[in-house]
């Protein structure tokens, strides 16, 4: 038996015998039930009547053989989610390593990525969607989470309907839509420490034959990291607007449009130093610095949120997209529908390049100190300052065809295109490694697909779809340098630029096939099998030599695309409606093949630290569990997801800073050998629960909330590095609120992290380098220390 076999079976095996225990462990954070056009539900307890539309139509989540998860606005407020990371705390398969400030990576089952803004064009596995319309990894647009009715989280490759950004799920916002019946909401939410939030929205009937919804938010977010030198902590600003409307033509055709603005602005650093070699310099001795003068005043180790710099640093993002969606119905119960897209986002970023108290003046006193005279080469300009500036464009068109689902035969088929560039000027005035460049990147993507469903009497039905993808990848490259003259560059206008012009194209036909068993209306059994593919990608982070004269072969392993990526995804699931549909119990067991996988290092055997691109064999397997009683005034959900994900085999991958032979590393080759060792950001297990009870009074209705999550350890970074491993940790909420008779208003008190426990979402070890030792820093959570507020709510 082959070992691919073997692991099918041995997953098999586990997936039965926790079939054959059901209630074992479970549930997620689902949402109520929220049909597509927001209409309330029939029955506020009935929890088999959840709807997603991640999946082109609209859908019951109890349908469908996919493992999910969905929040509704309500649950987003419950468990304070105010950016993407806060995902983490309340879906035990999703794990986002990131703040604000820049670029979000995702993960979803022990599959993810690193951050690093110069790695343009590069997608995270995790298909970012509003609406159903993918939103390009480079953008910045979702790291807040606001104008959202419904969140979506579908688990595992998604290949068939989600393409070649989904080779790990979809992530899908779902915003307010236009609706025949007036509504109107308003949100505000204050907290001790100075966070505050306000959001509107209204829908209904404008003029007969259209309808529209509007929605509006502003939100200033302060975050735990605090700057020593300037005395200020740093923090977020968001606000924005998204306006719809819907023209209900002919009784066949409706016509709808989009248009959304948001400015995204902050000040600081997300990052602050967590570990640094003790006794080593920054920079080579005797000239190097000391680490009481790059870091003064505060300590070096797990837990600090304080950073020292002269640098004011921060971050500036204009979002500006919009769409039109034409629905032709056809008579029989079949849509054709037309959606295009554009998007268009503005991007500006500053930082210090070592996060420390360093200066000009700072490093000329330490060489005049130590070597009694200033290197020539120092008598350039010197500043630690690192700029970036530049612009995410993407055009999309999606034709489909949609049968009427409850037909014995039903499908969906059609053809989407998106046309994407990247472009990124990135300035760094450092003496010692200066960078000057323009960096380009467009990705084309043609693809047509089709999936069918059959009914096979009342207990079958068969499910299966392909898709054809074209992708076409380009990388334009200029870096302006010339060392012989002493010329630096100046972000375009200086003088010695060369030029890389690369491209590449590719194709790959995936699908899926699920098979499902309904013994009963509220019980149903699948078994899936998902072939999808991630497209060759070029490492374009890579900062060519400073030091040349012109490109040389040195070059050539870096500008190479890697391998495409290919999956393999089994998956076994139960899904289940009892108590007369007041309880879900939901269980998925799942085996995942990553051949050619294209992992992410930091290699920090330059002055700075560059990502590497390399291909390896990784696999990810586990079992997750959903379960969500609703009955009267209780709601409770746990939600609990074992994750085992690991280098098959990663021979010849970077070592981490410091590593040395007794560690593992082969330290002329700076190479070490991963096969075996779990992927980053993969906590083995994870669990979160929450219970809200509504306590009714003859005038108000008192509302009790707690939500509790905990996670094992899991080291951040592939490399293994041991700084940058997060301990497991429990996080508690407590809320208590009043609410009217008629539930249309709301004021709610809460605590986030009770237990004042502090946590990063994010460690990395890419400021370390071969004249800097072990640098790791960490990203402190939103919630990595205890604040309290109040949220006021009304919806009628």
């Amino acid at each position: 038996m082959s070992s691919l076999l073997r692991q099918r079976a041995k997953l098999s095996v586990s997936a039965l015998a926790l079939l054959a225990a059901p209630l074992a462990f479970g549930g997620n954070a689902l949402a109520q039930s929220v049909p597509a056009d927001g209409t309330p539900a029939a029955k506020p307890d009935d929890t088999a009547e959840i709807v997603v539309t991640a999946q082109k139509r609209t859908e019951r989540l109890q349908d469908i053989p996919v493992a999910a998860a969905v929040l509704s606005s309500g649950s987003i407020a419950q468990n304070h989610v105010s950016d993407l990371s806060d995902i983490n705390r309340i879906v035990p398969s999703v794990e986002i390593k990131g703040t604000f400030n820049g670029r979000v990576p995702y993960g979803i089952r022990g599959i993810s990525t690193n951050a690093n803004e110069g790695a343009i064009g590069l997608t995270s596995g995790v298909s970012i969607q509003v609406d159903g319309v993918p939103v390009p990894a480079d953008s910045f647009a979702a790291n807040t989470v606001t104008d959202v009715q419904q969140l979506e989280v579908l688990k595992g490759p998604q290949a068939t309907l989600g393409g070649r950004t989904a080779s790990a799920g979809v992530i899908n916002f779902v915003t307010y839509a236009p609706s025949e019946v007036n509504k109107f909401g308003f949100n505000a939410m204050l907290t001790n420490d100075g966070e505050h939030h306000m959001d509107v929205h209204g829908s209904g009937q404008i003029l007969p034959g259209l309808t529209g919804s509007i929605s509006a938010y502003y939100q200033h977010t302060p975050y735990p990291v605090y700057n020593a030198t300037l005395k200020e902590h740093s923090n977020a600003d968001s606000k924005g607007g998204r306006i719809k409307l819907k023209w209900q033509a002919t009784d066949a055709l409706d016509i709808g449009v989009m248009a959304h603005y948001a400015l995204s602005t902050s000040s600081g650093e997300n990052f602050v130093p967590v570990y640094f070699t003790p006794g080593a310099y920054f920079f080579a001795a005797p000239a190097g610095l000391t680490q009481s003068v790059m870091f003064p005043g505060y300590n070096i180790q797990y837990g600090n949120t304080t950073y020292a710099s002269h640098t004011v640093m921060g971050s500036r993002y204009e979002d500006k997209d919009g769409s039109l969606v034409i629905n032709y119905h056809l008579g029989n119960g079949s849509v054709l529908t037309s959606t295009t897209s554009l998007f268009r986002e503005n991007q500006w970023q500053t930082q210090d390049v070592f996060e420390g108290n360093v200066s000009a003046a700072t490093v000329f006193q330490n060489f005049l100190y130590n070597v009694g005279a200033i290197p020539a080469a120092l008598n350039q300009p010197f500043d630690n300052l690192q700029t970036a500036y530049g612009y995410v464009h993407q055009t999309t068109e999606e034709v489909k065809l949609a049968s009427d689902a409850a037909r014995p035969v039903s499908y969906i088929a059609g053809f989407f295109y998106s046309d994407m560039t990247v472009n990124q000027n990135e300035f760094r005035n450092w003496t010692l490694n200066p960078l000057a460049k323009d960096n380009i990147s467009s990705t084309t993507n043609y693809a047509i697909y089709g999936r069918a469903t059959a009914k096979l009497g009342d207990k079958f039905i068969v499910v299966g779809g392909l898709r054809y993808n074209w992708d076409k990848i380009g990388w334009n490259i200029t870096q302006f340098f010339d060392p012989a003259n002493g010329i630096y560059g100046d972000g375009g206008y200086g003088q010695g630029g060369y030029t890389w012009n690369l491209k590449d194209s590719s194709s790959a036909l995936v699908g899926d096939a699920a098979i499902q068993f309904k013994p009963s209306r509220d019980v149903m059994v699948y078994g899936s099998y998902t072939r999808g593919y991630k497209p060759r990608a070029f490492n374009t982070v890579h900062d060519f030599a400073t030091t040349q004269a012109a490109p040389g072969a040195a070059d050539l392993p870096f500008t190479q695309a890697t391998k495409r990526e290919t999956i393999d995804s089994f998956e076994l699931g139960l899904k289940s409606s009892l108590l007369d549909r007041h309880l879900t119990f939901n269980l998925a067991a799942y085996y995942t093949k990553y051949t050619n996988y294209q992992a992410q290092l930091f290699d920090n055997s330059q002055v700075i630290a560059v990502l590497v691109l390399a291909n390896a064999d990784a696999r990810t397997e586990g079992v997750e569990g959903d379960l969500t009683y609703v009955r009267g005034n209780t709601r409770f959900n746990l939600s609990g997801a074992y994750t085992d994900a690991k280098f098959i085999s990663f021979p010849g991958a970077v070592c981490y800073p410091s590593q040395t032979a007794a560690q593992g590393c082969n330290v002329s080759a700076n190479t070490q050998d991963l096969t075996g060792k779990p992927l980053p950001s993969s906590p083995k297990f994870k669990l979160t629960g929450s219970l809200q009870q509504t306590v009714p009074t003859d005038k108000f209705n008192i509302l009790l909330g707690t939500n509790v999550s905990y996670r094992t350890g899991t080291n951040m970074q592939a490399d293994q590095n041991p700084y940058t491993r997060q301990p497991g940790f429990a996080l508690v909420d407590l809320s208590l609120g009043f609410q009217n008779k008629a539930q249309t208003a709301s004021l709610t008190f809460f605590v986030n992290n009770l237990t004042n426990h502090m946590y990063y979402t994010n460690l990395e070890d890419f400021f370390a380098s071969a004249t800097s030792a072990n640098y790791v820093i960490g990203q402190p959570a939103r919630d990595s220390h205890r604040y309290f507020g109040g949220r006021l709510s009304v919806n009628f």
